[in-house]
């Protein structure tokens, strides 16, 4: 077990966490053997610390709680969003010593030689949150009067009573590996979600999709029957695509994912470029941690003003499925990167593009994710009310098929953070194939009604490259891929300097300052980089619009004509994926949809954090 023991300077948590490692043979932690120099000094001279000090520090102690599986932590642990973080280490109890702030007091000024003074007592107790009544994982003991023998006894018997982690649920989990959700019973889905918010008392709803790029998700058929249902009874309700950096949705891809129900002029558009206000932002120092010191940028939050227009409710819709920026896609990115800025945009990616795609795909909890949920805990939730609902798709030799659907409301923390979790879960279970050794070839179809620029056609390198074998090609079969980037400005950014790897992209940074002041573009070319190791052909349809030859081949990427290698593939947009033989009796494996999976072999994919 991972044991924190936790409460206000002078409660004795590091004399009964001693005490408890030696009970338990667990390695003990002393949490103020971690804090930054800078944060010692100001305690040194009564100046309480603030979150820019703590959260480095704590990111800290989770990367130490996590490298452990027997362990006594001695941490103050003072707010609930503190131990959250802690409890992301996974198998976590809390043991919280109550005392009175007089017998804090009278303890600090017996102490010698410690940075924390008598001056500081007042500012632990007005920073202190009681553990709150979901918080199911912590015992309390109160020890104003115990001895410490009597206090060891007692928190090992009290420790027993508790489970590790909370036992928060979603406010509906429908899903299973083997669980096909009907159009019928989806329709039931949305009639009981409306009529709850009815009920509730919204009457100003912002619905937030993802666009017409996420055509198989159901969010489209989703937003649809809110908006029906709820313009029914009477709503204000708007709808605001969560684009990020793509380009603005068409009256005709608004038709493709939401049909006929949501009129055009009711969709808002999202401009990542203005129309922001900037909340906060997430500071150097806890980015440094948090990517142990790859990247040490503070990441400014900045969303769309249309958020904040006081509505009553904010709907987020999206599919969970494994994502290559932040681990898996949806959740709090939907409103913090599909409604962010550009200073938001681009160092997120960036910071996932160092922190290593293949360590960060399918996993739970990333870099990316860490700083994501911080953004929208500390700035956006204080002023929006927002429902989930997450949905978990697979594609199979039936078509694509509804596994999951999970749905929670209110911060990260509570409901909301635990629907993610359970969809993040399954979708791991069917949407991650991890095979026993590698291909030697991979083709992968792109639907022309979602992919239309390799900024977002390159997931089929993404999502596959940790199956295809060193030597080894991806075949991108790309009917509708036109340009490269969605925004003019990254399109040329791309053009300019390809898809050469991240060392001549990180060059590239440093001697180019567009670049530099674009770095999510700088992201995506290290993405889309093979660093060398396997063949990408991109077959395209110049005759139709598509990208030239020439175009494909001058940003790194090999070239053939896509009619000739449907013919030579043997495949069509119908085609199901599995093992496949083309007509030189060469075997390759063909992906359907590249979006909806990662595709991995078993030694290249590392064993999950959730």
């Amino acid at each position: 077990m991972r044991v924190v023991v936790m409460g206000v300077a002078g409660c004795g948590k590091s004399t009964v966490a001693r005490a408890l490692a030696a009970q338990l043979n667990a390695r003990f932690i002393e949490a103020d053997e971690f804090h930054l120099p800078s944060s010692i000094d100001k305690m040194s001279t009564g100046v309480a610390l603030d979150d820019h000090d703590r959260w480095p520090w704590l990111i800290a102690l989770r990367n130490e709680l996590r490298t452990e599986t027997y362990v006594v932590l001695a941490c103050s642990a003072l707010k609930v969003e503190y131990r959250d973080l802690l409890r992301s280490s996974g198998d976590v109890r809390f043991l919280f010593l109550d005392l009175a702030p007089e017998t804090a007091l009278e303890r600090i000024n017996q102490r010698t030689e410690h940075f924390m003074g008598a001056a500081m007592v007042d500012s632990q107790f007005a920073a202190l949150q009681r553990p709150i009544q979901l918080e199911t994982d912590v015992a309390t003991l109160i020890v104003d009067s115990l001895t410490p023998d009597q206090i060891e006894a007692e928190a090992l018997a009290l420790l027993s009573t508790v489970q590790a982690g909370r036992t928060v649920k979603p406010v509906l989990a429908d899903g299973d590996v083997d669980r096909t959700i009907s159009s019928v019973e989806l329709r039931a889905h949305i009639d009981l979600l409306s009529g709850q918010i009815i009920e509730g008392g919204a009457r100003r709803v912002l619905l937030v999709p993802p666009d017409h790029t996420r055509l198989h998700s159901m969010a489209g058929v989703i937003t649809a029957g809110l908006f029906t249902n709820l313009t029914s009874a009477g709503c204000d309700v708007a709808v605001l695509p969560a684009l990020g950096t793509h380009v603005e949705m068409s009256a005709d891809d608004a038709l493709l994912l939401f049909g006929p129900a949501v009129p055009f002029e009711a969709i808002l558009h999202h401009r990542w470029r203005d129309q922001l206000v900037r909340l906060g932002e997430i500071g150097a120092a806890e980015v440094t941690a948090v990517s142990n010191g790859r990247y040490n940028e503070a990441i400014p939050v900045e969303v769309d003003e249309i958020l904040l227009d006081s509505w009553d409710l904010v709907v987020s819709v999206g599919q969970v499925v494994p994502h290559e920026v932040i681990g898996m896609a949806n959740f709090t990115k939907n409103i913090v990167i599909g409604l962010g800025g550009a200073p938001t945009i681009h160092r997120s990616h960036f910071l996932g593009a160092v922190c290593d795609m293949e360590s960060i795909m399918g996993r739970t909890d990333s870099p990316v994710r860490h700083v994501i949920d911080a953004a929208f805990d500390r700035f956006i939730a204080p002023h929006v009310n927002v429902m989930w609902i997450l949905t978990v798709m697979q594609d199979t030799e039936h078509g694509v098929v509804q596994r999951g659907l999970f749905v929670g409301g209110g911060r990260s923390t509570e409901t909301g953070g635990a629907a993610f979790r359970s969809a993040a879960d399954l979708a791991r279970r069917c949407n991650v194939e991890t095979i026993p050794g590698e291909y030697d070839r991979v083709a992968c179809w792109l639907d022309p009604n979602e992919f239309r620029s390799t900024w977002l056609g390159n997931k089929a390198i993404y999502r596959t490259r940790m199956a295809i074998a060193d030597g080894g090609e991806l075949i991108v079969l790309a009917p509708g891929i036109a340009t490269f980037g969605e925004d003019p400005s990254v399109d040329a950014l791309i053009r300019r300097f390809g898809y050469r790897g991240t060392r001549a992209t990180l060059d590239a940074i440093s001697q180019d300052p567009e670049l530099a002041a674009s770095l999510g573009a700088a992201a995506h070319l290290v993405h889309g980089s093979t660093e060398g190791r396997f063949e990408v052909v991109y077959c395209t349809d110049p005759e139709q619009g598509g990208l030239s030859a020439d175009e494909v081949r001058s940003v790194g990427f090999s070239w053939r004509p896509l009619r000739q290698e449907l013919i030579r593939l043997g495949v069509t947009a119908s085609t199901p994926a599995g093992p496949r033989t083309d007509a030189d009796g060469r075997t390759f494996q063909f992906i359907a949809n590249p979006a909806l999976g990662l595709w991995a072999a078993a030694n290249r994919f590392a064993s999950n954090n959730p």
